[in-house]
């Protein structure tokens, strides 16, 4: 269900003044997983969608992104929302969260209509075959619905180039046909893939520009094909440098990344700030307040690492 922590009072948004906010364009998200507590890697990437929204006094969603129940942790959904609070930051609305009955409904409908408009077909490979295909050879493209046998859901591609300017990375183009060809939107289990719960929830919730790390940069074309097939506008991206361990691998939930829970947030605010390309002072006295006003009214998306990885 939704659920909300907000320090504001209902019914009004609040602007990097503390003052309400005019109706305004621009509408941002951070969208975590909860299969862990935030990471420095994660803060990095609520960091620079919060200010890049709160900048252009915009909006400013948090969505618990918990479409798999087997990786999601009881309760770390929750200890997201008090860590960014901790931080300064506080989603203007309530939290929206995948798994939520209407989200369901949402995605469905919208599988239903890709069916409907013969977009799709079932496929009954497993993961041992479809492994030794980097890009997918269109095995069960010539089949049809209703299938009787357990089957995942494909959406077909086609030869079109994708292009689009990135505000961090620039310009890209992407042909999906060639990167990976048809993919996924319903597992063989029933769950609804990233791909299409995605789409669904930018459209949902108006977004206009998504901030994120550059590790999903390559899914940008597959979530525009989609956003075409059901008739949505596409957003604006940016996609920042991720962190990387000594050893080259991502800083992750699923690598161990080190949580922050509890951690000096002026300190972290600070080095992240640094990270992303800012150039914060140092305050005489330690002031999270302060530290966060002086990143909304200095923030520069153009000075973020072009790079791809950045050592913490």
């Amino acid at each position: 269900m939704f659920k909300a922590i907000s320090s504001h009072p209902q019914g009004h948004k609040w602007n990097k003044l503390n003052k309400p906010l005019k109706e305004n364009a621009y509408r941002g998200r951070f969208a975590p997983s909860p299969s862990g507590n935030l990471h420095l890697g994660s803060l990095l990437a609520a960091l620079a969608s919060y200010l890049q929204a709160r900048s252009q006094d915009g909006t400013w969603l948090l969505r618990i992104e918990d479409l798999d129940p087997p990786r999601s942790i009881p309760g770390a959904d929750l200890a997201i929302i008090k860590e960014l609070a901790r931080f300064g930051m506080v989603s203007d609305e309530p939290v929206l969260y995948q798994s939520h009955e209407k989200q369901q409904t949402a995605y469905a409908i919208a599988l239903e209509q890709l069916i409907d408009q013969g977009l799709c077909y079932p496929c009954l490979c497993n993961r041992k075959t479809l492994s030794q295909h980097p890009v997918y050879p269109q095995t069960c493209r010539q089949l049809t619905f209703p299938c009787s046998a357990p089957h995942a859901i494909k959406l077909k591609t086609n030869e079109q180039n994708f292009e689009f300017n990135d505000a961090i990375q620039g310009h890209q183009q992407q042909n999906i046909q060639s990167q990976c060809g048809d993919f996924n939107i319903r597992r063989k289990d029933g769950l609804i893939c990233y791909q299409l719960a995605v789409v669904i929830d930018d459209a949902k919730q108006g977004i206009t520009e998504v901030v994120r790390g550059i590790d999903i940069l390559d899914s940008t074309a597959r979530q525009m094909h989609i956003q075409s097939q059901l008739g949505y506008q596409t957003p604006e991206y940016a996609h920042i440098p991720v962190l990387i361990q000594p050893n080259g691998d991502k800083l992750s939930k699923q690598n161990h990344a080190k949580e922050i829970y509890g951690e000096d947030c002026y300190t972290l605010t600070h080095m992240a700030l640094q990270m992303l390309g800012q150039n914060p002072p140092k305050l005489g006295v330690k002031n999270q307040a302060k530290m966060m006003r002086w990143a909304i009214e200095h923030w520069d998306i153009s000075l973020v690492p072009k790079q791809a990885t950045l050592l913490p």
